[in-house]
């Protein structure tokens, strides 16, 4: 793989894996409480769905984002890395 295509998914990879970050740490929050007050299984539909929303929306309205970009882009580059190593594998 290159150099500047490595860089690239780097820098994509980073992006992608810090923005959940936020909702992941929120979400543990709220569902502790949601989970002592109403339960195990309860607590994980209810959260799951507050915090899709919500990351949902802030994505959608504040960071303009949906995330399905950056994903695929992610694919495409493990699937052209995954080509690429088959093919020296074979030669």
């Amino acid at each position: 793989m290159h150099v500047h295509s490595e860089k690239i998914l780097d820098s994509l990879l980073k992006n992608t894996l810090k923005r959940p970050i936020p909702y992941l740490i929120g979400g543990t929050i709220t569902g502790t409480f949601i989970a002592y007050y109403y339960g195990f299984l309860f607590s994980i539909i209810v959260n799951t769905i507050i915090w899709f929303v919500i990351s949902t929306t802030v994505n959608k309205y504040y960071w303009h984002y949906t995330g399905f970009r950056a994903k695929r882009s992610l694919i495409s580059i493990y699937l052209l890395h995954r080509k690429d190593t088959k093919t020296k594998s074979i030669i």
